[in-house]
């Protein structure tokens, strides 16, 4: 008798289990179809494309500037006949 009990519980258990496992999805996805776009729209550089190369070269004369700037400092040191460093285990003198 526990037996057939015990039997018809874990039927009964795997049939809930298999009608809960097949729920459908309640939602629903709609995907519109896409947009056809012709060749010289595809290939038509953006504002963003167009503002690439000009950023780039003027981030090129910047660092240039800082590099000259920099090259000068270090000539004025040199030429103006200060020391640079004032002796073993001392920190340089940068003023």
């Amino acid at each position: 008798m526990k037996n057939k009990t015990l039997l018809y519980l874990l039927l009964g258990y795997g049939a809930f289990y298999l009608l809960a496992a097949k729920k459908k999805p309640k939602g629903m996805v709609i995907v519109p179809e896409p947009e056809k776009i012709t060749r010289e729209q595809f290939e038509k550089k953006t504002f963003v494309q167009k503002a690439i190369p000009v950023v780039k070269k003027i981030s090129e004369a910047v660092k240039k500037k800082k590099m000259t700037a920099k090259q000068k400092q270090a000539i004025q040191t040199l030429s103006s006949g200060r020391k640079i460093f004032g002796g073993v285990g001392q920190f340089p003198d940068l003023y």
